[in-house]
């Protein structure tokens, strides 16, 4: 009958010993707790000021490379990059020692044109415009500074990411059989995107970080 009075005693340690490992648990999780708005800056004014800066460094209208697909795309143009702005205020986050700022990005309009050319056999080639409209361009950008020892270092940009822009508009000039548009309007918006984005993330995303080690978060 001994071991009985054991069993008691058993289940009274393990679960002093689970209910401090669940302590244990639970004070870990509050010391990696996330705040928000735990900045006392204006960021959305600092972006604004670094965004104002940026834009001046980008060409408008911009380069797009060629590109070749049932016919053949070239002269490339975009405009639209010098209307650059922020899109809604910044989200702060902030984990132990680090803050993290994050925006999105946005243009009223941006356009690019292509000229097309197809050779046809024995015939004159064919040539036109293509032109692509979108107006809801996104990109996200997060920023972050580290507090170390009570001081704030300089903001440095982390992560620029080009959205992809779906409600995009295609045209097409040049007479070149009315269906075409039709059979190649997801295929020529795919090829703008894949363009716009090789042509304005790079550049972009450098002017940002110029500006960023100029400008401080005052």
């Amino acid at each position: 009958m001994r071991p009985l009075y054991v069993l008691p005693i058993i289940a009274a340690v393990l679960l002093s010993g689970e209910c401090r490992v669940l302590r244990s648990l639970s004070s870990d999780s509050d010391d990696k707790e996330i705040e928000t708005n735990c900045l006392d800056k204006d960021v959305d004014a600092y972006l604004d000021k670094v965004l104002e800066r940026a834009r001046k460094e980008l060409p408008d209208p911009m380069r797009l490379p060629p590109r070749s697909t049932i016919v053949e795309l070239h002269e490339g143009i975009l405009w639209g990059m010098s209307t650059l702005e922020r899109s809604g205020p910044s989200k702060v986050t902030c984990e132990n020692s680090t803050v993290t700022i994050s925006g999105k990005l946005t243009v009223e309009e941006l356009k690019g044109r292509y000229t097309w050319k197809k050779e046809r056999k024995n015939q004159d080639a064919k040539e036109g415009y293509i032109v692509f409209i979108s107006d809801d361009f996104e990109a996200d950008v997060e920023i972050v500074i580290e507090r170390q020892e009570g001081e704030e270092t300089h903001p440095r940009l982390t992560r620029f990411e080009i959205k992809k822009f779906k409600k995009a508009r295609i045209e097409m000039t040049g007479g070149f059989l009315p269906w075409l548009l039709g059979e190649m309007g997801t295929l020529i918006s795919g090829i703008f995107q894949r363009a716009i984005g090789w042509a304005v993330q790079d550049p972009l995303k450098e002017a940002l970080e110029r500006q960023m080690r100029e400008i401080s978060l005052d």
